[in-house]
């Protein structure tokens, strides 16, 4: 490699690709309700959120969710029978993924219908690093006493277009992200590993 091309890649350095997920279920229990969409959207590790780099997914479903359930997310009947069959889907969820760190709300209950469908369609783990903004979150701002993805959106005004949507909730956790990596940096944590470390030391002192 020549001196301008060194000198090019020193002016522009690749930043490392995390993703942010949200998934909509049929209910609350990882281990028996179904998985009804995913959303998921990039950013760089230094916060910079990428909108056309994201992606949407319906899974088809045997038999729709509940009507009290689809008020929640609002992936009506005719979407979840027509969505996209679940193996493909998983395909299309890890092809997108592929080795990113993952970042989410409440990031164990993503985590678990996500590994739980992997392991079952396509019987392999899903062991990407995660890290969990409902913990990052108060970890930098203990004094705030906030705990739903709610209140930090209000806090940093951050506006959503539609909660309980698998990618709306995932761009808003993203923005929301974009805000909280900073702070981390600053108070001395500035890699995904030293992030993770930080939310569980303080999960544990909680």
């Amino acid at each position: 490699m020549g001196f301008f091309e060194r000198l090019l890649g020193r002016e522009r350095p690749v930043h490392q690709r995390w993703i942010v997920v949200d998934v909509e279920t049929s209910g609350m229990d990882i281990a028996s309700d179904e998985l009804i969409s995913i959303g998921a959207v990039a950013m760089h590790e230094d916060g910079h959120v990428l909108p056309g780099d994201s992606i949407e997914i319906i899974v088809r479903q045997g038999t729709a969710s509940s009507r009290e359930n689809i008020l929640v997310h609002g992936v009506g009947v005719e979407a979840q029978l027509n969505g996209v069959d679940p193996r493909k889907a998983i395909g299309m969820f890890l092809e997108y993924v592929s080795t990113a760190p993952m970042l989410a709300f409440h990031a164990p209950f993503d985590r678990g219908f996500l590994a739980r469908v992997i392991k079952f369609y396509v019987n392999q783990p899903f062991d990407n690093p995660w890290l969990d903004l409902a913990e990052l979150a108060p970890a930098l701002y203990p004094k705030l006493n906030l705990r739903s993805l709610d209140e930090w959106l209000n806090r940093f005004g951050i506006p959503v277009s539609s909660r309980h949507s698998a990618a709306s909730d995932a761009f808003a956790t993203a923005l929301l992200a974009s805000r909280l990596l900073p702070e981390a940096r600053r108070q001395g944590a500035p890699s995904f590993g030293k992030m993770m470390k930080l939310a569980r030391s303080a999960r544990w002192l909680s």
